[in-house]
């Protein structure tokens, strides 16, 4: 195959998002704001994820703001969120669920009156997820986490926040897109890369 014809090929999961939604920006993670761990349960598989809550001007509630902005944090993966990488899900289903950070507990979470179900995803299409994906079955918010140490928080995201402030919004792209898959496509779904080993 001639280079001409690869670079409009591996353009191809640009031209096949949806022209009509606009990208969502990237939250930065705030000291001052919970992160939300949860689960969604449709037997016989249960996917645990985490995400932030919307801005209060985000057309999304909090019943749905996780379909939109949930990443899979499943079987002990680590995951990204708020700018911040390397975060885990620790003891979920204990009395002392946390988030460990690089193996180190990183925030505590507690049950808050907004814990309980939240429904299901219905209508979201698949790029319009955060975690690149859609979320099949119906979702609670079991946890809702705060930071520990949050000078150390503020330190390291000091140049995110300025670039924010800046009008420099750094937008989001799907994971997928951004390592090179789709998932959202049959033509350019059927090669997923993952890690191996354990």
């Amino acid at each position: 195959m001639k280079p001409s014809i690869l670079l409009p090929i591996s353009l191809l999961p640009y031209a096949l998002a949806s022209p009509h939604k606009s990208r969502q920006k990237s939250q930065i993670l705030s000291p001052d704001v919970p992160i939300y761990i949860g689960h969604v349960f449709w037997p016989p598989k249960m996917t645990f994820i985490a995400w932030l809550p919307s801005p209060s001007d985000d057309k999304y509630t909090p019943q749905t703001e996780w379909c939109y902005f949930a990443t899979d944090a499943s079987n002990h993966k680590l995951f990204h969120l708020g700018g911040i990488g390397n975060l885990q899900i620790k003891n979920y289903f204990d009395e002392e669920a946390y988030i460990a950070r690089d193996g180190k507990r990183w925030a505590d979470c507690r049950v808050t009156p907004e814990s309980g179900r939240m429904g299901a995803c219905t209508g979201v299409e698949d790029w319009e997820c955060e975690g690149g994906h859609k979320f099949t079955g119906p979702g609670t918010k079991g946890w809702s986490c705060w930071v520990n140490d949050k000078e150390a928080l503020l330190k390291e995201l000091e140049g995110p926040i300025a670039n924010a402030t800046q009008g420099g919004e750094p937008v989001l792209t799907t994971s997928g897109v951004a390592m090179g898959t789709m998932d959202s496509s049959s033509l350019v779904g059927a090669f997923t890369p993952g890690a191996t080993g354990s």
